[in-house]
Order: C-alpha cells, then sequence, then structure tokens
C-alpha cells in the first residue's frame, strides 16, 4: 500500500487500543500511542532508502516488528531509568507494543496486495497475500485511510470517559424508564 494505506490501517486497528484505553480515562495514553503508531507507520518501507535492503525484504517481517519494539524501548530508557520499578516496566513494555504494533499494522496492509509479505523470512520464504487491491490503488489507499479516520473517530467518541450519553441512548433509557443519576441530578 501507499502511505493514506498504511496509515489508515494504523488507525483502523488502533482504534480498538485507543477505544480500550479511553473508556478506562487514559486519554492521554491512547492519543500519544496513536500518534506514536502513525509516526511509525510508513517505518518498513525505509527499506527503499538503502540500496543493499531489497523492498519487502527484512524490513517487512515480524523480526522487524520486534526489532522496532525494542528500537522504543531504548528510545525512552532514559526516561524510565529514574521511574518505580513497577512503572518502569510498564512504560518498557508500552513502548515496545507500540512500535511493534506499528510494524505489524504495516505489514497487514501489505498483505492486502498482490506482492504480499514473507512475515517470518528467512526462517521460511513462504509468501502471503490475499490480493485484494494493487497497492497503486489510489481509490483503495484513501478509502482505507477515510475507514481508519472513520474507526478511530468513532472510537474516540465511544470510548471517552467524559463523552455524555448520545440523543440516542438519552432517549432509549428515557423510554424504558432508566435515567441515569446523572440526569436525575441534573434535572433538579
Amino acid at each position: 500500500m501507499f502511505p493514506p494505506g498504511h496509515y489508515g490501517m494504523a488507525l483502523a486497528l488502533y482504534a480498538v487500543v485507543g477505544y480500550a484505553l479511553l473508556s478506562r480515562g487514559y486519554v492521554r495514553d491512547a492519543l500519544s500511542g496513536g500518534g506514536i503508531v502513525l509516526s511509525y507507520a510508513l517505518f518498513p518501507d525505509m527499506d527503499g532508502q538503502f540500496e543493499v535492503l531489497v523492498h519487502r525484504g527484512v524490513t517487512h517481517t515480524l523480526w522487524f516488528a520486534l526489532a522496532v519494539g525494542t528500537l522504543c524501548v531504548l528510545v525512552v530508557a532514559s526516561s524510565l531509568v529514574k521511574r518505580p520499578r513497577r512503572e518502569a516496566i510498564r512504560g518498557a513494555l508500552w513502548a515496545f507494543f507500540l512500535g511493534s504494533f506499528a510494524v505489524v499494522a504495516h505489514l497487514l496492509a501489505d498483505l492486502l496486495n498482490p506482492w504480499g509479505v514473507m512475515p517470518i523470512y528467512p526462517v521460511s520464504p513462504a509468501l502471503y497475500s490475499l490480493d485484494l487491491v494493487r497497492a497503486t490503488n489510489d481509490a483503495a489507499n484513501y478509502a482505507m485511510l477515510a475507514a481508519g479516520v472513520g474507526i478511530a473517530l468513532l472510537a474516540w467518541s465511544a470510548g471517552r470517559p467524559d463523552a455524555r450519553p448520545t440523543l440516542a441512548r438519552r432517549l432509549y433509557r428515557r423510554l424504558r424508564g432508566e435515567e441515569s443519576v446523572a440526569e436525575k441530578i441534573g434535572a433538579e
């Protein structure tokens, strides 16, 4: 896929994680995590910048996902040293997850086109492809971007802990006679 398709796939997949974080009140973590995933979404395509690397070679493997996750841990390591042990471990795991997640999202987007990916190369040269759409298809790339943005916005609006219930939900509750405590207090 081209960049819009990769961004769309990353947004769509991260929306699940973002929703889980938002619904538990971790707004800053959800937003910053999404930003990190988006910033690393094109990282596997850096192979085009080096003549020694083959496109969709080593940078399009699960091994590379593990390496990028480790790189992210090293990037934040200095800020984690002075934190309590449990918090430092949690921060390192979060950094590893975000880096690896971004690469896996990239691989899943590339799985949609005929060229596919070899996720465990050089252990196995097996090529996996769903052959749904060509990477050069602008309509598919922008449709994936639009879908990713839409899914991310839906996750944002549904997951925010401070979000008011939607009009449809309030009407449903009122019809069933189930007004929430907040709505009763607000009515007084």
